[in-house]
């Protein structure tokens, strides 16, 4: 178990408004804009501040960090349960299926508010006609339906008996005498699937989503396995994310930022006027305060990143009237 207090430099007696003192100094130390190669740091620090931030969520990391027993149910402990959880009972495992991964994208637009989304997959299911058996069967005469077969190996004392898997039904214990005419005799079928999901807010590149049972169908153990959705976050609309900061790259026209002093932003809670400086540098971008993402730690910033475009083709006339108006403005 990570060690959050180490993370966030205090110690496990340090006050609230201490963690929130080292919180906000690491966080503008590692922020991916003063520091490009602070990102996993960054990362690592809010997950901490999560964590520890809150004075709930702190008792509850304190309670598992220092109860070795803590994930073995609460109330009394109970040696057997424990032996039950490390060992594994027959009656509590579930057989492991396979999950099934599917990569989502989403924009840092659809992040902002969150978005319902609705896609297709392709998903192998159980064959309803022959109930994902395959179709008509009979017992297994090598194995007489156990499904194993003992084999011995050597001769005279050195004589050795293992149980393998009966090499003609591989296990089942059955063979399949009159395939079912949908499925060919693989009891599953191809079929697409409609899924529709709510995406919370704030989600970014890497984040998943377990969905129980809509991944494939498995006949041997009659189960369904899950199906694992990972966000990819793709820059679209000239918006990107990073952290709880959203970012804009807006292209000028070189006239407009002359001539021009206010300029129109996208934003996605509506458009913003912003007033242009009279001393701009196209490197550092502009800073809107609070109004990025919204997060338990608080609200992230809006930046805009300007480049200039030039479109016009002017004449040496109109060029020379622009260098005597400049000279008298320098």
């Amino acid at each position: 178990m990570k060690n959050y207090y180490e993370v966030l430099g205090v110690s496990e007696t340090a006050t609230q408004d201490e963690i929130k003192k080292a919180y906000r100094k690491l966080s503008k130390q590692y922020h991916p804009d003063v520091n490009p190669e602070g990102d996993e740091k960054f990362k690592e620090i809010a997950e901490a501040y999560e964590n520890v931030g809150d004075e709930n969520k702190r008792k509850e990391y304190d309670n598992r960090k220092n109860n070795p027993f803590a994930n073995f149910g609460g109330g009394g402990f109970d040696i057997h349960s424990m032996f039950e959880q490390m060992m594994g009972s027959s009656n509590m495992r579930r057989p492991s299926v396979p999950d099934k991964n599917l990569d989502l994208e989403i924009t840092p637009f659809e992040s902002f508010f969150g978005v319902e989304k609705e896609f297709k997959i392709n998903t192998k299911m159980k064959c309803n006609p022959c109930d994902g058996i395959g179709g008509d069967r009979k017992v297994c005469e090598t194995c007489k339906g156990n499904g194993q077969v003992l084999q011995i190996f050597g001769t005279g004392m050195f004589t050795q008996k293992i149980q393998m898997t009966c090499p003609s039904c591989h296990g089942s214990g059955s063979l399949i005498v009159n395939p079912c005419k949908i499925c060919k005799g693989a009891a599953i079928v191809d079929e697409i699937e409609t899924i529709k999901i709510k995406i919370p807010s704030n989600v970014d590149n890497g984040d998943f989503m377990r969905l129980k049972n809509k991944g494939d169908y498995y006949n041997q153990l009659n189960l369904r396995g899950d199906l694992i959705i990972r966000v990819v976050l793709i820059t679209k609309d000239n918006f990107e994310k990073m952290g709880s900061d959203l970012i804009y790259n807006k292209k000028i026209n070189i006239l407009d930022l002359v001539t021009q002093d206010t300029i129109e932003i996208s934003h996605p809670e509506g458009n913003i006027n912003i007033t242009i400086p009279e001393k701009l540098d196209t490197d550092k971008p502009l800073r809107i305060q609070n109004k990025g993402y919204i997060t338990p730690q608080g609200r992230g910033n809006f930046y805009i990143k300007i480049s200039v475009l030039k479109e016009a083709c002017l004449s040496k006339e109109i060029k020379d009237k622009f260098k005597e108006i400049l000279k008298q403005t320098v």
